[in-house]
């Protein structure tokens, strides 16, 4: 077992989300693991 790419996105706003929606999506032969960290408490700002 291999351990998961891992990816941070900065910023959960309209880019943020669809990019983080494209990684989800993405057909690959690993595994990623992503987390999402905004400043404000909702997405979006």
């Amino acid at each position: 077992m291999t351990r998961p790419f891992r990816v941070a996105i900065v910023g959960a706003g309209p880019a943020g989300i669809y990019a983080a929606d494209l990684l989800t999506k993405a057909e690959r032969d690993f595994e990623v693991s992503i987390d999402l960290f905004e400043r404000l408490p909702t997405p979006f700002g």
